[in-house]
Protein backbone atom coordinates (compact mmCIF):
# COMPACT_ATOMS: atom_id res chain seq x y z
CA UNK A 1 0.00 0.00 0.00
CA UNK A 2 2.57 2.45 1.11
CA UNK A 3 4.72 1.31 -2.08
CA UNK A 4 1.65 2.20 -4.27
CA UNK A 5 1.02 5.47 -2.76
CA UNK A 6 4.86 6.28 -3.33
CA UNK A 7 4.10 5.40 -7.42
CA UNK A 8 1.39 7.48 -7.00
CA UNK A 9 3.38 10.57 -5.88
CA UNK A 10 6.50 9.94 -8.50
CA UNK A 11 4.12 9.69 -11.11
CA UNK A 12 2.85 13.42 -10.18
CA UNK A 13 6.43 14.50 -10.90
CA UNK A 14 6.65 13.13 -14.35
CA UNK A 15 4.84 14.95 -17.37
CA UNK A 16 3.63 11.56 -19.18
CA UNK A 17 2.15 10.38 -16.60
CA UNK A 18 0.63 12.98 -14.43
CA UNK A 19 -2.52 11.98 -16.07
CA UNK A 20 -2.29 8.54 -14.53
CA UNK A 21 -1.00 9.15 -11.37
CA UNK A 22 -4.97 9.41 -9.52
CA UNK A 23 -5.05 5.89 -9.79
CA UNK A 24 -2.13 4.27 -8.00
CA UNK A 25 -3.32 7.44 -5.67
CA UNK A 26 -7.07 6.62 -5.21
CA UNK A 27 -5.97 2.78 -5.06
CA UNK A 28 -3.64 3.19 -2.13
CA UNK A 29 -6.05 5.86 -0.45
CA UNK A 30 -8.83 2.87 -0.98
CA UNK A 31 -6.85 0.57 0.67
CA UNK A 32 -6.01 2.55 3.91
CA UNK A 33 -9.87 3.48 4.49
CA UNK A 34 -10.45 -0.14 4.46
CA UNK A 35 -7.75 -2.17 6.07
CA UNK A 36 -8.19 0.69 8.82
CA UNK A 37 -11.63 0.25 9.42
CA UNK A 38 -12.13 -2.09 12.54
CA UNK A 39 -15.06 -3.94 10.73
CA UNK A 40 -12.67 -5.45 8.05
CA UNK A 41 -9.67 -5.61 10.87
CA UNK A 42 -11.85 -7.72 12.87
CA UNK A 43 -13.19 -9.59 10.52
CA UNK A 44 -9.45 -10.78 9.50
CA UNK A 45 -8.49 -11.15 12.96
CA UNK A 46 -11.45 -12.78 14.80
CA UNK A 47 -10.84 -16.62 12.77
CA UNK A 48 -7.27 -16.49 14.09
CA UNK A 49 -7.43 -15.15 17.11
CA UNK A 50 -10.58 -16.53 18.88
CA UNK A 51 -9.80 -20.13 17.52
CA UNK A 52 -8.53 -21.55 20.17
CA UNK A 53 -10.21 -21.50 23.75
CA UNK A 54 -7.74 -19.64 26.37
CA UNK A 55 -6.39 -21.74 29.52
CA UNK A 56 -8.53 -20.77 32.51
CA UNK A 57 -6.77 -22.93 34.86
CA UNK A 58 -3.40 -24.78 33.96
CA UNK A 59 -4.35 -27.72 36.61
CA UNK A 60 -7.52 -28.68 34.68
CA UNK A 61 -4.63 -30.23 32.33
CA UNK A 62 -2.75 -32.75 34.85
CA UNK A 63 -1.13 -34.29 31.54
CA UNK A 64 0.86 -31.15 30.61
CA UNK A 65 4.64 -32.00 30.63
CA UNK A 66 6.01 -28.53 29.95
CA UNK A 67 5.37 -24.95 28.71
CA UNK A 68 6.39 -23.71 25.50
CA UNK A 69 6.77 -19.95 25.63
CA UNK A 70 7.50 -18.44 21.91
CA UNK A 71 9.38 -15.39 21.58
CA UNK A 72 8.37 -11.86 20.48
CA UNK A 73 10.38 -9.02 19.50
CA UNK A 74 12.40 -7.67 22.36
CA UNK A 75 14.69 -4.54 22.86
CA UNK A 76 18.82 -5.35 23.57
CA UNK A 77 19.07 -1.57 24.98
CA UNK A 78 20.85 -1.76 28.92
CA UNK A 79 19.41 1.74 28.73
CA UNK A 80 15.85 1.05 28.79
CA UNK A 81 14.08 -0.41 31.95
CA UNK A 82 13.87 -3.90 31.53
CA UNK A 83 9.98 -4.17 30.77
CA UNK A 84 10.44 -1.81 28.34
CA UNK A 85 12.75 -3.90 26.29
CA UNK A 86 9.49 -6.49 25.67
CA UNK A 87 6.96 -4.77 23.26
CA UNK A 88 3.29 -5.73 24.02
CA UNK A 89 3.54 -9.11 22.60
CA UNK A 90 6.38 -10.16 24.20
CA UNK A 91 5.33 -9.00 27.44
CA UNK A 92 1.28 -10.90 27.42
CA UNK A 93 3.50 -13.79 26.56
CA UNK A 94 5.77 -13.88 29.26
CA UNK A 95 2.86 -13.12 31.95
CA UNK A 96 0.44 -16.13 30.60
CA UNK A 97 3.55 -18.54 31.17
CA UNK A 98 4.13 -16.66 34.56
CA UNK A 99 0.55 -17.40 35.32
CA UNK A 100 0.65 -21.12 34.06
CA UNK A 101 4.22 -21.50 35.68
CA UNK A 102 2.16 -20.31 39.21
CA UNK A 103 -0.63 -22.84 38.79
CA UNK A 104 1.94 -25.44 37.64
CA UNK A 105 5.14 -25.11 39.48
CA UNK A 106 6.74 -28.54 39.11
CA UNK A 107 7.03 -27.43 35.32
CA UNK A 108 9.47 -26.19 33.49
CA UNK A 109 9.18 -23.34 30.78
CA UNK A 110 10.84 -23.78 27.46
CA UNK A 111 11.81 -20.13 26.12
CA UNK A 112 12.40 -20.38 22.33
CA UNK A 113 12.92 -18.10 19.50
CA UNK A 114 15.49 -15.15 19.05
CA UNK A 115 18.78 -14.85 20.97
CA UNK A 116 17.42 -11.60 22.15
CA UNK A 117 13.45 -12.02 22.40
CA UNK A 118 14.57 -15.42 24.63
CA UNK A 119 17.28 -13.89 26.81
CA UNK A 120 15.33 -10.73 27.77
CA UNK A 121 12.12 -12.85 28.14
CA UNK A 122 14.17 -15.03 30.39
CA UNK A 123 15.15 -12.36 32.18
CA UNK A 124 11.36 -11.18 32.82
CA UNK A 125 10.63 -14.55 33.90
CA UNK A 126 13.24 -14.31 36.66
CA UNK A 127 12.42 -10.99 38.04
CA UNK A 128 8.79 -12.30 37.98
CA UNK A 129 9.62 -15.07 40.99
CA UNK A 130 10.24 -18.10 37.97
CA UNK A 131 13.19 -20.04 39.70
CA UNK A 132 16.01 -20.30 37.56
CA UNK A 133 15.84 -24.32 37.42
CA UNK A 134 12.91 -23.93 35.83
CA UNK A 135 13.81 -22.28 32.61
CA UNK A 136 15.11 -23.64 29.62
CA UNK A 137 16.40 -20.98 27.16
CA UNK A 138 16.58 -21.65 23.38
CA UNK A 139 17.79 -18.31 21.47
CA UNK A 140 18.48 -20.69 18.23
CA UNK A 141 15.63 -21.29 16.82
CA UNK A 142 14.66 -18.64 13.67
CA UNK A 143 10.91 -19.28 13.10
CA UNK A 144 8.04 -21.19 14.75
CA UNK A 145 8.72 -24.37 12.89
CA UNK A 146 12.59 -24.04 14.80
CA UNK A 147 10.87 -23.58 18.15
CA UNK A 148 9.06 -26.73 17.31
CA UNK A 149 11.63 -28.94 16.50
CA UNK A 150 13.31 -28.47 19.43
CA UNK A 151 10.58 -28.43 21.77
CA UNK A 152 10.17 -32.30 20.26
CA UNK A 153 14.01 -32.70 21.59
CA UNK A 154 13.09 -31.84 24.79
CA UNK A 155 9.86 -32.22 25.57
CA UNK A 156 8.60 -35.03 27.64
CA UNK A 157 5.84 -37.68 26.52
CA UNK A 158 2.94 -35.40 27.96
CA UNK A 159 1.60 -32.47 25.76
CA UNK A 160 3.05 -28.65 25.99
CA UNK A 161 1.31 -25.79 27.15
CA UNK A 162 2.01 -23.50 23.77
CA UNK A 163 2.08 -20.45 24.89
CA UNK A 164 1.67 -17.26 21.52
CA UNK A 165 -0.38 -14.41 20.42
CA UNK A 166 -3.51 -15.47 19.95
CA UNK A 167 -3.01 -14.49 16.19
CA UNK A 168 -0.11 -16.72 15.75
CA UNK A 169 -1.51 -19.70 17.65
CA UNK A 170 -3.28 -21.45 14.52
CA UNK A 171 -0.03 -21.29 13.04
CA UNK A 172 2.44 -22.16 15.48
CA UNK A 173 0.13 -25.23 16.64
CA UNK A 174 0.15 -26.59 13.14
CA UNK A 175 3.53 -26.22 13.10
CA UNK A 176 3.81 -27.93 16.96
CA UNK A 177 1.05 -31.10 15.74
CA UNK A 178 2.81 -31.61 12.12
CA UNK A 179 5.83 -32.45 14.52
CA UNK A 180 3.77 -35.51 16.71
CA UNK A 181 3.75 -32.83 19.64
CA UNK A 182 0.34 -32.95 21.88
CA UNK A 183 -0.21 -29.33 22.70
CA UNK A 184 -2.56 -27.27 24.99
CA UNK A 185 -2.66 -24.07 22.97
CA UNK A 186 -2.70 -21.18 25.49
CA UNK A 187 -3.27 -17.80 23.44
CA UNK A 188 -2.77 -14.33 24.69
CA UNK A 189 -2.37 -10.65 23.21
CA UNK A 190 -5.79 -10.33 21.79
CA UNK A 191 -5.98 -7.28 19.43
CA UNK A 192 -9.42 -7.01 18.76
CA UNK A 193 -12.91 -8.26 19.40
CA UNK A 194 -14.73 -11.44 18.99
CA UNK A 195 -17.55 -10.11 17.10
CA UNK A 196 -16.97 -7.62 14.26
CA UNK A 197 -20.25 -5.75 15.47
CA UNK A 198 -18.07 -4.37 18.38
CA UNK A 199 -15.55 -3.39 16.48
CA UNK A 200 -15.39 0.67 15.87
CA UNK A 201 -15.65 1.67 12.66
CA UNK A 202 -13.10 4.51 13.10
CA UNK A 203 -10.24 4.13 10.92
CA UNK A 204 -6.99 4.20 12.95
CA UNK A 205 -3.32 2.79 13.03
CA UNK A 206 -4.32 0.38 15.74
CA UNK A 207 -6.93 -1.20 13.06
CA UNK A 208 -4.51 -0.84 10.18
CA UNK A 209 -1.73 -2.71 11.98
CA UNK A 210 -3.98 -5.59 13.04
CA UNK A 211 -4.94 -5.76 9.31
CA UNK A 212 -1.34 -5.90 8.43
CA UNK A 213 -1.04 -8.86 11.04
CA UNK A 214 -4.01 -11.03 10.00
CA UNK A 215 -2.84 -10.61 6.66
CA UNK A 216 0.72 -11.75 6.83
CA UNK A 217 -0.39 -14.33 9.26
CA UNK A 218 -3.06 -15.81 6.51
CA UNK A 219 -0.30 -15.77 3.98
CA UNK A 220 2.09 -17.43 6.48
CA UNK A 221 0.15 -19.91 6.87
CA UNK A 222 -0.41 -20.67 3.35
CA UNK A 223 3.87 -20.83 2.63
CA UNK A 224 3.47 -23.26 5.72
CA UNK A 225 1.30 -25.57 4.12
CA UNK A 226 2.86 -25.23 0.81
CA UNK A 227 6.50 -26.12 2.27
CA UNK A 228 4.60 -28.67 4.13
CA UNK A 229 5.42 -27.56 7.69
CA UNK A 230 1.68 -27.69 8.80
Amino acid sequence: MALVFAFGLAALLLPRTRRLAWMPLAAASLAYLLFSNGLVATLLMSPLEHAYPPVRDARDHPDAAMIVLLTAYAADDPDMSLSGRLNSSSAFRVLEAANLHAARPELRILVTGSETGARIMEQQLLRLGVPAESLIVDGASPNTAGSAAMTRELAASGPVFLVTSAGHLTRADGAFRKLGIRTIPAPTDYWLPRSPLDASWTPSSLHLQASDLAVHEYLAIAWYRLSGKI
